[in-house]
């Protein structure tokens, strides 16, 4: 526990910072966060007996951050189709058609490097990155905090037990209220820092969909660890796993929460 929370602390304070710091750390920090997410994933399926070719998750991250950099974001999705397109073309060419595997490979483009590369167009934006983060990452985690402690306290219906068995109804509805309410601590510091732009019911609402979202990421990502035969993604952060061990939330709650803003913005 001691080694837990030491190392939880380090990478918080590193993760504020670069966040905070300018907007470069940021898209610095997201760029090399999304390669090593991708890295874990690949070496996940690796387990299941699949291959995964590193390259188009590589030119995926950097080809997309630089168009997002220059504000060219109508052309991610194009790239992302020619990626594709060249992967079909490799299994083609190279006579060695493995459906298995090159489907392994878009998946790992589609989830968990989209999301991430969604986070890093927020992050360009000044006037949204402030609000969406917080308000995705908030409600995420202090749901996660609350689905624990209602599971342990109150649970009795499993819910998900052929994924996570310890996982309970009452835990999830416990974590969704406190996740909800979290939204009013979102409202009152963005308006502290005058970075309010959507009003309190919005908010809220935006906190229950993050929340919502991000249960729903935890156990997709603790499905693939179970299928994988894997207990984490990695061990870069001791104690805590791998990136995508500590972002499965946040990678389902930060699309929901940025769709909620940009209705009102």
């Amino acid at each position: 526990m001691k080694q837990r929370v030491i190392y939880g602390s380090i990478c918080a304070l590193i993760t504020i910072a670069c966040i905070v710091i300018s907007v470069y750390t940021r898209v610095a920090f997201l760029v090399v966060a999304s390669m090593i997410a991708g890295r874990e994933m690949a070496k996940a399926f690796k387990n299941s007996g699949w291959h995964v070719e590193k390259w188009p998750a590589f030119l995926l991250c950097t080809f997309c951050t630089g168009l997002l950099c220059v504000n060219k974001s109508g052309y991610v999705f194009p790239v992302f189709m020619i990626i594709m397109i060249a992967l079909f073309g490799q299994m083609i060419l190279t006579g060695r058609p493995n459906v298995k595997n090159l489907y392994a490979t878009i998946g790992i483009m589609a989830y968990p490097l989209s999301p991430l590369l969604l986070m890093v167009y927020i992050a360009l934006k000044d006037h949204l990155w402030a609000p969406v983060f917080l308000n995705a990452i908030l409600p995420a985690i202090v749901s996660d905090t609350f689905a624990l402690f209602g599971g342990m306290l109150l649970g009795k219906h499993k819910l998900a037990p052929h994924i996570s068995p310890k996982k309970t109804w009452e835990g999830l509805i416990s974590g969704l209220l406190f996740g909800t309410l979290s939204g009013l601590a979102v409202y009152y510091i963005l308006i502290a820092f005058d970075r309010n732009i959507i009003p309190l019911w919005a908010v809220l609402t935006s906190a229950f969909l993050s929340a919502v979202a991000g249960a729903f990421g935890d156990l997709a990502a603790s499905a693939i660890k179970r299928e994988s035969g894997i207990k984490d993604y990695g061990n870069l952060i001791p104690g805590h796993g791998g990136v995508l061990d500590r972002v499965d939330s946040a990678i389902f709650a930060i699309p929901v929460c940025y769709m909620m803003y940009a209705m009102f913005v």
